[in-house]
């Protein structure tokens, strides 16, 4: 098989992937793109025809690719439906990264982003209440930017994952890890793709969003009763306890 892509940071959106990215770069082994999110396996328009042309793709690698580790920090390919057999059937040896966090607190972040940078005039409650007919409609920008509690079922979209590629070829973490202990948890994704150590890593933050108001406990409680079937099919998928994100 020619040279291909490595490594896939591929979820979730508003999980820390931007500071992961940020640290990865740091390392000599890594070869990361210019830009953070290429956005090509979970481009519809692009496999319209069959298989695309990967050269477009594998020029924002230049001559890392088959000489480092290369990786693409796209968060949506996790939740994107037709991105991971894409994925799979661009590079089966393929090993993916992936980021979760509290999922109503991803939601209100997400909510958060998209205000701030101008496309989101509904308030959260009333964006929740609109979300599927937004969605429905079929519009991929809005599809991307409105998928507030969509993004957020991570047991389908894991269990989706698994059936493609095998375990030992995914590390899952909770986000929360990486705030709390950055160095840590960063020198586990560099243990899993099998690279020398860092020596020093400090903490990085990045795309902490403004907010107007903490998230209403009534909004995170009503956010809460709907992910809670998934959360709880997550535990029991991951052997994680999630009694925190339960409440």
């Amino acid at each position: 098989m020619p040279p291909r892509v490595d490594v896939v940071i591929g979820g979730a959106q508003k999980a820390g992937t931007t500071a992961l990215d940020k640290a990865l770069r740091a390392h000599p082994a890594m070869r990361m793109p210019s830009m953070k999110e290429p956005h090509f396996f979970d481009n519809d328009v692009l496999f319209a025809n069959g298989v695309p042309d990967f050269d477009t793709y594998h020029a924002m690698w230049r001559e890392g690719l088959g000489t480092r580790l290369c990786c693409d920090s796209t968060p949506s390919y996790l939740w994107w439906p037709s991105a991971p057999q894409r994925l799979r059937d661009y590079n089966h040896a393929l090993r993916w990264v992936i980021l979760l966090r509290d999922p109503a607190e991803r939601a209100y972040s997400h909510w958060n982003m998209v205000r701030n940078n101008g496309f989101e005039a509904l308030p959260f409650a009333d964006a929740l209440d609109a979300e599927v007919s937004r969605l429905a409609a079929g519009l991929r920008r809005d599809r991307f930017r409105h998928s507030y509690v969509s993004r957020g079922f991570y047991a389908r979209q894991l269990a989706r994952l698994f059936t493609l590629f095998p375990r030992d070829q995914v590390l899952v973490l909770r986000s929360d890890q990486l705030r709390k202990d950055f160095a840590a948890t960063v020198a586990t994704v560099v243990e899993f793709l099998g690279l020398e150590p860092f020596e020093t890593i400090e903490p990085i933050t990045a795309h902490q969003g403004n907010y107007a108001a903490p998230l209403a406990p009534e909004q995170r409680a009503a956010l809460v009763r709907r992910f809670d079937e998934d959360i709880r099919e997550l535990e029991s998928l991951l052997g994680w306890e999630l009694s925190d994100w339960r409440r």
